[in-house]
């Protein structure tokens, strides 16, 4: 079989109509993935659930044309991903009882090695509640973190407007078809999340929301984050449901404290009790992953100037060294070393001690 086969062959087990009480994961189970569901015989499938049903699910398999979804998703500027696929998220879906069969993405998924934080919470947010949110999202986009959220007006867009505010890169998975045009207010930040990270759905082109969508996209944004930070939610969330799934994936899950009096703290004061980490800023979510200065530059990436990385080479955590000296080690002038330390400070790789000199941060 070739790859394109077996891209089709979990294509249609996704877009397939199962007959009622037919999970794809029960199916999966049974043959082991795609390709081995399409090539099964009736008998096989009837030993686990009986004629009528191996024959209804058959059927149902058989209805499907991935053709016609692919040239729909290519109109749309849409990439279709699958387990057959080199960039299939398998260590995230790890674990997920019911992971995704295919995938449609407008931009790009995180590298293997890069960390996801889900930034969730209320589509109801207080003035406070955007605020954190964003600022949070800032702070992790400015580490090399990656910023994951539901898309939902409220703090899901906070969170995802931070990452893009940091020139950071964030990952939307949305609860209807990525074409969609939902939620409206968000027509601009769809083409910018597109531009600089990636749009994601488990849904064909055109597909509306529907309710039962949102608790299903929320597993995703679970499962591709390493953390799970809850701003601001109320006591029935789904928020609260996608830092359940995190536990239930082993993830770390944290939640911001609110005021006594606001709507949406009864969540995130639940959770705490609970025993999620508090978290009242970026760092607390860096050391909750066990990140220290030198992953979080490692996670950003090199400094992108010769001055800048001659610098940072020379620098480090423990003895500051002034501006002088570092001319006088690098044979750069003094304007030249004055730029690049202002840029590394601005970067959040170097801290200023007045009258001292400079050091890693």
């Amino acid at each position: 079989m070739t790859n394109d086969d077996a891209r089709a062959a979990w294509l249609r087990l996704a877009l397939a109509d199962l007959p009622a009480r037919v999970r794809t994961a029960d199916l999966l189970r049974i043959a082991g993935d795609a390709p081995g569901i399409l090539a099964a015989s009736v008998e096989t499938l009837a030993a686990h659930m009986g004629q009528a049903r191996a024959r209804a699910t058959q059927r149902a398999l058989a209805r499907v044309k991935p053709a016609r979804v692919l040239r729909a998703a290519a109109d749309a500027a849409q990439e279709v991903v699958t387990p057959a696929d080199d960039a299939w998220p398998r260590t995230a879906f790890e674990g997920l009882d019911d992971p995704p069969c295919a995938l449609y993405l407008r931009g790009r998924l995180p590298e293997a090695d890069a960390i996801g934080v889900a930034v969730v919470g209320t589509r109801d947010a207080t003035p406070y509640g955007l605020r954190v949110a964003r600022e949070i999202a800032i702070g992790l986009a400015e580490a090399g973190l990656w910023i994951v959220s539901g898309f939902a007006v409220g703090v899901d867009g906070a969170a995802h407007e931070g990452a893009l505010e940091a020139a950071g890169s964030t990952l939307a998975v949305l609860g209807c078809g990525i074409d969609f045009g939902y939620p409206l207010a968000h027509t601009d930040l769809k083409d910018d999340v597109a531009a600089t990270g990636g749009l994601l759905s488990e849904h064909p082109p055109g597909t509306p929301p529907q309710k039962w969508h949102f608790p299903r996209r929320n597993r995703l944004v679970a499962a591709l984050s390493s953390a799970t930070v809850v701003v601001e939610a109320p006591a029935r969330s789904g928020a609260l449901i996608t830092a359940r799934l995190a536990l239930d994936l082993g993830r770390e899950v944290l939640a911001v404290p609110g005021s006594v009096f606001g709507p949406g703290r009864a969540g995130c004061h639940r959770l705490l009790r609970q025993g999620a980490a508090l978290c009242e800023s970026a760092q607390d979510i860096l050391e909750v992953l066990g990140l220290d200065g030198a992953q979080r530059h490692a996670l950003r990436g090199p400094p992108t100037t010769e001055p800048e990385a001659l610098l940072w080479h020379l620098l480090d955590d423990s003895e500051a060294v002034d501006a002088a000296e570092l001319c006088r080690r690098t044979g750069l002038g003094a304007a030249e070393v004055a730029a690049a330390l202002t840029t590394l400070e601005l970067d959040g790789r170097v801290q200023r001690l007045p009258g001292v000199g400079f050091l890693r941060a």
